[in-house]
Formats: C-alpha cells, structure tokens, sequence
C-alpha cells in the first residue's frame, strides 16, 4: 500500500490553499496526494476578501480591487472608505490555474481523480479508501469534502445568489467604489439585496442575493436579476460574459467537535465559512498558514483549529434575527456600517478584532432587536 506524508481529501480552494502553503514550509519536501472526483470542472466562482495588501497566494496577474464601498436604500445612499483596507476580487479559474501550475512542477505532489469513499484512523497512520484506484496511507489526511445534506436540509438558512458579469453600451457603473448592498426597492418577506463589483464605467458584476431556508428557483434568480439590470441600465441592452450562482448554508452547526489527531477537516467542511456573511476566503489562508505553523513547530495537538467561541455567539445572534425577523436585517447592517468606520466593522466581521473593539463597536448600534434576540436565543 502506497504511503504518504499528507493526503487531501479534496483538491477545492482549502486544499489547493494548504498544499500551496506546505510548499513554501518548512516540509515543502513532503510526499502529498491530491484526491479529488474525476470528471469535475473548475466553477464560476467570485472570491472576495478584505486586507492592507493582495494575499501571497493571490495571482499578481489577476488583482482588483476597491478602497471605497456603499450601501442602498430607497434615496439613502451610505458611502464608506475602508481606511487602510482594500476590497479585494479573485476568479476562481485565475486561482486554480495558478495554483495548479505551482503545484504540479512539484514532482512529490501527486493529483489522483477518484472519490475518497472513507478515511479510517489508527494509532501510528490514517487509511484512505478510494472507489477505483485502492487504498493509500499518510500521516495525515485533511478532508474538505461537504455534506450535501446541509444544502438541502430547510432547518437552515442558505445564502442563495446569481450573478453575471455584464457589458453595457453606455456608462452605468461607478469603476471607484463597490456596492456592497442595494436593497430591494419591493417588499419581502426574505432578506435580500443586490451587489455590485465594477470593473468599469460599463463593465462589473451585478448579483442578486437572497437570504432563505428554502432553495430558491433558478427563474426566480434570473427574473430578478433581469428586473433590476433593465432599471439600472434604462432597458438599454447588455451583454453576458460569465455566470455564478450558488447555495451557502449559514449556519454555526457545519463543523461539530471533530476529535481526531491525524484526521483534520478544512474549508467550509470544518466551518471556515463565516455563518453570518457567507464570506470565506480569507479564513480559509488564515487557518490553512495556522496548521502549517502547528505542523513545522510540532504543535499537532493544535491542527484541529478552535474558533473564539464568542464569534460563534455573534453569528448566531444575527442568524436567529435573520431566521425569525428577517425584515430587521436591512437596517442592521446599514446601522453597523453608520456608526463605526468600516475598516473596523470589516475586521470585527473577519474575527480579526479585540472584545474591547468588539464592545465599543457594539455598543454604538441600536438595541431593540438585539435584546429581543437574546430573549429568544437560538443557535442556528
């Protein structure tokens, strides 16, 4: 049986990202196995994260970014510069195609397509079983692979978007600043609004989000999706040249305690997606660089990664608001980014603050229905 220092159960954004900063470790030596299903394309994904400057592993040919972004509702508009922080877009295709011609000049990376069918835990080695080609050992194996499950079960809500990217024939957009929510001008009984990242006076994508526990159809999607872009645009035509839409369960119930000393969950498997926004880029390079630190410093106790448990007490605070009283969150969010610079609430919402920031920040926002949550606290 074939043996290996580290298998990847999954070869998507979190194992594309550990085994790139395994190569610039320490045990960048290491024998790896990349598994992943055969058959499977590279998605249409928009990945988008907030720093003082691009990530390391961001590709240098594919940088864009934005210093200044806003909120909308009816006639109020809130424009907010983000200080010392940039607004940062990634296509997934950019990531991989970079990623992946790192990683294969690598000849002790190995890429294997087949399905990882179990990974069985022993006291001196973990065991991978795959569906086709047998089974392999390592030291350690990190398992991104999702319950499907949770996209489907309706006990949670999911974050339910489509987007294009649209070419106009006159000016639309403003190239300088993101929209980052435009609230829909209908009444709902879902929390939903429209977001912009523009790459040009004529060019950006446009995406219709929508916060559910039921999925959503795809017509629905694309009829509003099409009804704000014939306002925005004054019915003047446009042009389609990419497409994203996809499902984000937001929930803080993802990644139960995982008690294993060689088998480590990543990704969204392991609730790297923040609960409450659906971002996660930018946590998935933040815990990828932790465990290879735990790994080069011999801290294996620490692989399995703890999360402030009050970040958690956050998230759920806002999702039994979004579960219960989803029409209160529009003027949540317009009061967090009113009354605290947005540099701090861009930090606060990637766990990166201090509780004394935390409380000042807080404290600034209007109580109501933060006490009528805590009353009837749930976790979500």
């Amino acid at each position: 049986m074939e043996s290996y220092d580290y298998i990847l159960a999954g070869a998507g954004c979190a194992g594309l990202s550990l085994v790139y900063y395994l190569l610039e470790s320490d045990l960048k030596d290491s024998k790896i196995l990349l598994i992943d299903p055969a058959g499977q394309e590279v998605p249409d994904k928009t990945w988008c994260y907030w720093a003082e400057k691009p990530l390391a592993i961001h590709p240098k040919d594919s940088i864009h970014y934005w210093n200044d972004l806003s909120f909308t509702t009816g006639n109020i508009r809130i424009n907010k510069n983000l200080g010392s922080l940039n607004y940062y877009h990634l296509n997934s295709h950019d990531f991989y195609k970079s990623l992946f011609k790192k990683l294969t000049n690598h000849p002790n990376v190995v890429f294997l397509q087949d399905e990882v069918q179990d990974i069985i835990e022993g006291p001196e080695n973990i065991q991978v079983n795959t569906k086709i080609s047998g089974s392999f050992l390592a030291n350690y194996a990190f398992d991104s692979r999702l319950k499907q499950e949770n996209f489907k079960d309706d006990s949670i809500l999911k974050q339910v978007f489509l987007g294009w990217k649209v070419k106009t024939e006159k000016a639309v957009f403003e190239p300088k600043h993101i929209t980052l929510m435009e609230f829909s001008k209908e009444k709902s009984d879902q929390f939903e609004f429209f977001y912009i990242l523009p790459f040009s006076k004529t060019e950006a994508l446009v995406e219709y989000t929508c916060y559910s526990q039921k999925n959503i159809s795809e017509k629905i999607l694309k009829d509003k999706l099409e009804a704000y872009l014939t306002d925005l645009t004054n019915g003047d035509p446009y042009q389609v040249s990419f497409n994203e839409s996809g499902i984000i369960p937001m929930s803080t119930k993802q990644s139960p305690k995982f008690k294993s000393k060689r088998i480590v969950k990543i990704g969204t498997a392991a609730g790297w997606t923040k609960a409450s926004t659906g971002y996660t880029f930018h946590s998935i390079q933040k815990n990828c660089q932790e465990i290879i630190r735990n790994l080069e410093t011999g801290k294996l106790e620490l692989l399995q990664l703890n999360r402030a448990s009050r970040f958690s007490f956050y998230d759920n605070i806002l999702l039994n608001i979004a579960h219960k009283w989803p029409n209160r969150l529009q003027s949540l969010f317009l009061n967090l980014f009113d009354t605290s610079s947005a540099d701090v609430v861009l930090r606060f919402l990637s766990e990166e603050t201090r509780f004394v920031e935390e409380i000042r920040l807080l404290g600034k926002l209007r109580f109501p229905i933060f006490i009528k949550s805590l009353l009837k606290y749930a976790t979500h």
